[in-house]
C-alpha cells in the first residue's frame, strides 16, 4: 500500500509542535528557577557570601587583678591558648576526616570532637571549645595542618594565676570553665564555651567587675579562613582591680601558726572592721582548679573528710564554748541580776533537774565572783547566771553582738549560726524549751552555734572604744586599668552595744585576768610588750558518760576530741586588733588555740605597731 503524503506531513508537524512545546516548558522552568535564584534568593546568598568573607570575633577583656592592702598580687592571669571550632566555617564534605585529624593532633576522641561541633544549642557562628590550654607541641601541630583544618582555630585565653598558691585560697576562690547551664543563662549571655568564670569566693562574687566588658573585631578572611585584614574593632574594657584589706604577711604567719591543724584564724581591725587575716585549714591550690583537674582529682578534693573547699571562718559552725561567757557576763550586769561582787559557790557540779551539770574543774572553784569566774572559766557560776536570765534574755543580748545572723561579708556561702530561743525551738522542732537546756547555752554549748568570723566581730565589739559592732570588710578599694580609684569601702557600723562603760570595763578586766591572772586559762597568749585580753573556750563535740568524764583526752579518737577556741584583743589600753582562733578537735582553748593567737599578735605588733608595715 502506498503511504498518503498528506498524512505523513501532518504527523511530522504534530511531532514538531510537541517537541517545541517540551523544549519551551523546560526553558520556562529553567528561567523560573534562574529568576528565583538570582532575584528572590539573591539577597540571602549575597549575605551568606559576605558572612563567609567577613569573620566576627569577640575580644576577651583582661581580667582584673586581686591584690592585698599593700598591692601584693594575689590573683592575675598568664598566657594560655585553646583550640576552638566555628561550626559555620566547616566545609560540608569531609568533616569526619577533619574530626579524625583534630582528634589525632590533640589526643581526643573523634566522636567527642564531632559531638561538640554538631550539637544543637549555641549559634553555629560562635566558637566552641575543643581543648583548653594547649601545649606548645599541640599548637605547632595544629598550625602545621591549618590548611586542612578549616573551621578550627587556636585562640588566646589567659588562665588565672595565684602567686601565693594556697594562701588565702578559701577567700579568693577559684576559676573554672563555663558550663552548658551557664551558657544558657541570661546572666552569661555574652560568654562563649571557652570562657572561664569565677566559681567560688571573691572570684565568683565579683565576677562582673573583675571580668570587664568584651570587645569585638571584624576581619576579612580567605577561603581557608586565614585573616587578610582588619575591618573594624571595638576594644574590650579591662576588668577592674580589687584591693583587699588583708595583709598577706600577717596572713602567711597566721597560716603557718595554724600549721597542720584543721581550723581557722580571723584577725580584724577593731576600729574599721577591716579583716587583716582570714585563715582556713586545710585548703587547696586554686592554680590546679584554674587549669583543670581530672575527675579523680576533683573527687578526691570534694570527698576529703577535712573539707578543704569549706571556708571555715564563714561556713564552719561551732559551739562557742566558754568564749560565750563574756556575753553572759554583760547580760547579767545589764539586767541587774548580778553585780561584780555577786558570788556563787562551785563544788564541781550544779545539781538541777535530777542530774549534775558539771564544771570543767571537777574539784570545784569554791566561792567565785564575776571576775574570778571569767579568769578561771568557772562553769557553775554561769549555770547559775543562766537560770537567773532565762534563754530568751540570753538570746536578745547575744544577737546584739551579731550572733545568729550573717555578717554580710562579700563572699558567697556565709552561715548565720544559731542563737536559740523558746520560740525557735517550738518553730523548728515542735517542742517546748526545757530549763536544763538553758544551762547548756549559758556555757556556750547546746543549740548555740557561731562562726569564727562572728566570734571575731563579737570580740571587736566588746573592745571597741565607742561600743560599736563593726561590719567586717574584705574590700579596701577598686581601680580601673589606668590606676584610677573607682570606689572605696568605708567602715560601716552594724549596730552598737547598750552597755554601761563600767560594765564593759569589768568584763574587759576579767579577760585581762584570763591571760595574766594566777588562775588564768589563756596565759599562752602573752606577748612581750603588748598587753592582751582574751577568753578561752572548749566546745564539746561528743558527750561522755559520767564515768568517762576523767578520760585522758589523748586516748580519745581525734574526731571525738573537743574543739579548742580562743578570742582576744590588743593592746588593752588602745584596742586595735581582735583575733579569734578555732582548732577543730584541738582540745582545750588555752593549750590548743591561745598559742596560735600569740603568734598572730606578735606579728601584728611587728608589722602594724612597730612600723614595719603600713596600717
Amino acid at each position: 500500500m502506498i503511504p498518503n503524503p498528506t498524512a505523513t506531513r501532518s504527523e511530522l508537524k504534530q511531532r514538531f509542535v510537541f517537541f517545541i512545546s517540551i523544549v519551551g516548558i523546560v526553558f520556562l522552568i529553567l528561567a523560573a528557577r534562574l529568576f528565583y535564584l538570582q532575584i528572590i534568593k539573591g539577597i540571602v546568598y549575597s549575605n551568606l557570601s559576605e558572612n563567609n568573607r567577613i569573620r566576627a570575633e569577640r575580644l576577651t577583656p583582661p581580667r582584673g587583678m586581686i591584690l592585698d592592702r599593700h598591692g601584693r598580687i594575689l590573683a592575675d592571669t598568664v598566657a594560655a591558648f585553646d583550640a576552638v571550632v566555628v561550626p559555620s566555617e566547616l566545609p560540608e564534605d569531609g568533616r569526619d576526616d577533619i574530626y579524625r585529624m583534630v582528634s589525632e593532633l590533640l589526643s581526643l576522641d573523634p566522636e567527642e570532637v564531632k559531638r561538640v561541633t554538631e550539637e544543637a544549642g549555641p549559634p553555629k557562628w560562635k566558637p566552641r571549645l575543643i581543648k583548653r590550654q594547649l601545649t606548645r607541641k599541640e599548637m605547632a601541630m595544629v598550625e602545621g595542618r591549618r590548611i586542612e583544618l578549616t573551621g578550627f582555630e587556636i585562640v588566646p585565653n589567659p588562665v588565672r594565676h595565684y602567686p601565693y598558691k594556697k594562701l588565702l585560697a578559701g577567700t579568693l576562690g577559684y576559676m573554672g570553665g563555663i558550663g552548658k547551664k551557664e551558657l544558657n543563662s541570661p546572666e552569661y549571655e555574652d560568654y562563649d564555651g571557652s570562657d572561664y568564670i569565677g566559681r567560688a569566693g571573691l572570684e565568683r562574687q565579683w565576677e562582673p567587675l573583675l571580668r570587664g566588658e568584651p570587645g569585638g573585631m571584624h576581619t576579612e578572611v580567605d577561603v581557608l579562613g586565614r585573616k587578610l585584614k582588619e575591618i573594624a574593632r571595638k576594644p574590650p574594657v579591662p576588668g577592674e582591680n580589687i584591693y583587699l584589706t588583708i595583709d598577706m604577711e600577717l596572713q602567711r604567719i597566721a597560716e603557718e601558726a595554724l600549721g597542720n591543724n584543721v581550723g581557722s584564724v580571723v584577725a580584724m581591725d577593731i576600729i574599721t572592721g577591716e579583716l587583716l587575716a582570714f585563715v582556713t585549714e586545710p585548703t587547696f591550690d586554686p592554680n590546679g582548679l584554674a587549669r583543670g583537674l581530672s575527675g579523680d582529682e576533683w573527687a578526691a578534693l570534694v570527698n576529703d573528710t577535712h573539707h578543704p573547699l569549706q571556708n571555715r571562718p564563714i561556713q564552719g559552725l561551732y559551739a562557742p564554748g566558754s568564749t560565750f561567757k563574756v556575753v553572759m557576763a554583760l547580760a547579767g550586769l545589764a539586767e541587774g541580776v548580778i553585780t561584780p561582787s555577786t558570788t556563787f559557790n562551785c563544788t564541781g557540779a550544779l545539781p538541777f533537774g535530777g542530774r549534775d551539770y558539771r564544771c570543767w574543774k571537777h574539784t570545784g572553784h569554791g566561792a567565785v565572783n564575776l571576775e574570778e569566774a571569767l579568769e578561771s572559766s568557772c562553769d557553775v557560776y554561769f549555770y547559775e547566771l543562766g537560770l537567773l536570765l532565762g534563754v530568751d534574755t540570753i538570746h536578745d543580748y547575744a544577737t546584739l553582738f551579731g550572733l545568729g545572723t550573717s555578717t554580710g561579708l562579700t563572699i558567697p556561702g556565709e552561715s548565720g549560726g544559731l542563737v536559740p530561743s523558746k520560740s525557735w525551738k517550738r518553730r523548728a522542732r515542735g517542742e517546748p524549751w526545757y530549763p536544763g537546756e538553758t544551762l547548756s547555752v549559758s556555757i556556750g554549748q547546746g543549740y548555740l552555734l557561731t562562726t569564727p568570723l562572728q566570734l571575731a566581730v563579737m570580740t571587736a565589739a566588746l573592745s571597741n572604744p565607742r561600743s560599736l559592732v563593726m561590719e567586717p570588710r574584705l574590700l579596701l578599694k577598686t581601680e580601673d586599668a589606668s590606676g584610677e580609684v573607682t570606689r572605696t569601702f568605708a567602715p560601716r557600723p552594724a549596730g552598737d552595744l547598750p552597755f554601761r562603760e563600767t560594765h564593759l570595763g569589768m568584763v574587759r578586766e576579767g579577760m585581762v585576768k584570763v591571760v595574766y591572772g594566777e588562775h588564768g586559762t589563756g596565759k599562752n597568749a602573752q606577748v612581750k610588750g603588748l598587753k592582751v585580753a582574751g577568753k578561752t573556750g572548749t566546745a564539746q563535740v561528743v558527750s561522755m558518760a559520767e564515768d568517762e568524764s576523767g578520760i585522758d583526752p589523748e586516748e580519745v579518737a581525734w574526731r571525738h576530741r573537743d574543739h579548742a577556741l580562743f578570742i582576744c584583743y590588743a593592746p588593752v589600753d588602745d584596742p586595735r586588733i581582735a583575733v579569734s582562733v578555732v582548732v577543730d578537735h584541738g582540745g582545750h582553748g588555752g593549750s590548743g588555740a591561745a598559742p596560735i593567737a600569740q603568734k598572730v599578735l606578735e606579728a601584728y605588733k611587728r608589722l602594724f605597731i612597730e612600723g614595719e608595715g603600713d596600717t
